[in-house]
């Protein structure tokens, strides 16, 4: 891609994918002016969203398609491994993501978030600090309303003092090239995603993506985000041990240039790593000129969200982390507690997974039981069991049912699966959602 399409009336666009980014992006080509068609793979495409004016062709990629200007290829389609995407780009076609083509079209200001975890929680909160200032900011991105969504409402009711703040994948950035946020946030690095990357090293180069000679914060506690950036141009590190701005001292965070402060005993989060995402919203936040004296009644009340560490019940307390999917987030979800944990772990892994990182979970001490699960769980049963007292069952509600028997109120039982829902659930929501269902039906 040489340069951006400034104008792309009559221009014809293809969009791949018709989930809702590819909807989004669609129904954005049309509003300006594009000659727009979707198309998708699957048989059943839902419409009723979609513009009357774009032609939808479902089941199967049109040769029509070959004859476009421009494609956008929504995140959920594997580039690499596509073969409609191969002849596309044997045409010299260029294709871009989602994100790349809504960048487009606004003049506002982009915060980009990106990492392994913890990008909706930052994006959530961060949206919240920010919206307090400027009223017209906008979340987006993968955390559910598309980029080119709100980018289509911003330009149908030309709003003012709009600022995108977007949670980004991986996936999205892989077809970025003049996509250039005014900030931007790399929260850290952990295996995932494997599958889909030749290698860990080509995933994690993938989300650098996202520095384009633009403002970075990063976390320079995680050894590969403070080997790439430390004394970069225009690169600052963030961390909950020696942060340039934001100390943790005398149980608060003091902001250093102004001694305002906060007290870490009014944060509903749990966990080290939640206050390293709060000191990260912090840095993007004062950033903006938004000082931490605005900020610290939204983060008093802030809480988890949905299925991530969501304390579902107190006495005793059991947490509902089903959005934990690698092996890095459920040990960071274990070093949040220090009471003595039951954990339920497994899912579907459809790649070799570092047994080493099973070995960090393993040697902690307040990890009595592990209840292994799903189609992973008696591999890890397997390479577990001669070091700490577990059980494998393959059924979640069975392992959920059996994971409560003598449970007590000095322990914790903690679902951090640390693997993907795929194998019984369609989602880590739908997982999250059955497991709080079920543990209601014991503790009513």
């Amino acid at each position: 891609m040489k340069k951006i399409m400034t104008s792309i009336r009559d221009k014809k666009i293809t969009v791949m994918g018709a989930g809702l980014s590819g909807i989004a992006a669609s129904n954005l080509a049309n509003y300006l002016g594009a000659k727009v068609i979707l198309t998708d793979s699957n048989k059943t495409i839902n419409s009723n969203k979609i513009s009357d004016d774009i032609k939808i062709y479902s089941g199967e990629h049109p040769e029509e398609a070959l004859n476009s200007e421009l494609v956008i290829i929504s995140p959920g389609i594997n580039c690499a491994k596509n073969k409609f995407v191969k002849k596309i780009e044997s045409k010299n076609i260029p294709t871009i993501s989602e994100i790349e083509f809504a960048s487009w079209f606004t003049k506002s200001k982009i915060i980009g978030v990106t990492g392994s975890n913890g990008k909706s929680t930052v994006v959530s909160l961060l949206g919240e600090i920010i919206q307090s200032k400027f009223p017209n900011a906008i979340i987006g991105g993968n955390i559910g309303i598309p980029f080119s969504q709100n980018v289509l409402s911003e330009l149908e009711s030309s709003k003012k003092n709009v600022i995108h703040i977007l949670e980004i994948s991986s996936y999205q950035l892989e077809k970025i090239y003049f996509f250039k946020p005014y900030i931007s946030c790399i929260l850290n690095i952990s295996k995932d995603h494997l599958n889909r990357y030749k290698s860990f090293k080509d995933y994690y180069e993938t989300k650098f993506r996202i520095f384009n000679n633009n403002k970075l914060f990063f976390n320079k506690n995680d050894k590969i985000l403070n080997k790439e950036f430390l004394n970069k141009k225009l690169t600052t590190g963030f961390s909950i041990n020696n942060d340039k701005v934001f100390k943790i001292k005398d149980e608060k965070i003091i902001d250093t240039t102004n001694k305002q402060s906060m007290e870490l005993s009014k944060i509903n989060l749990r966990g080290n790593h939640n206050i390293e995402n709060i000191i990260a919203a912090l840095n993007i936040s004062k950033e903006l000129n938004i000082n931490i004296n605005k900020a610290k009644n939204i983060i008093y009340k802030f809480n988890s969200l949905k299925y991530r560490m969501e304390e579902i019940n107190k006495n005793p307390i059991i947490v509902n982390d089903s959005k934990s999917t690698n092996l890095n987030s459920t040990l960071v979800a274990i070093k949040s507690f220090k009471n003595n944990i039951i954990l339920i772990l497994g899912g579907f892994c459809d790649q070799e997974f570092d047994y080493k990182e099973l070995v960090e979970i393993i040697k902690y001490n307040r990890v009595k039981r592990i209840i292994c699960y799903g189609q992973i769980g008696k591999q890890i049963h397997t390479k577990i069991k001669e070091h700490k007292e577990c059980s494998y069952i393959y059924n979640f509600k069975k392992a959920i049912q059996h994971s409560a028997i003598n449970l007590n109120n000095k322990q914790v039982l903690l679902f951090s699966p640390g693997f993907k829902s795929f194998d019984q659930f369609n989602n880590f929501e739908e997982r999250g959602a059955e497991f709080t269902k079920q543990i209601k039906k014991i503790y009513n």
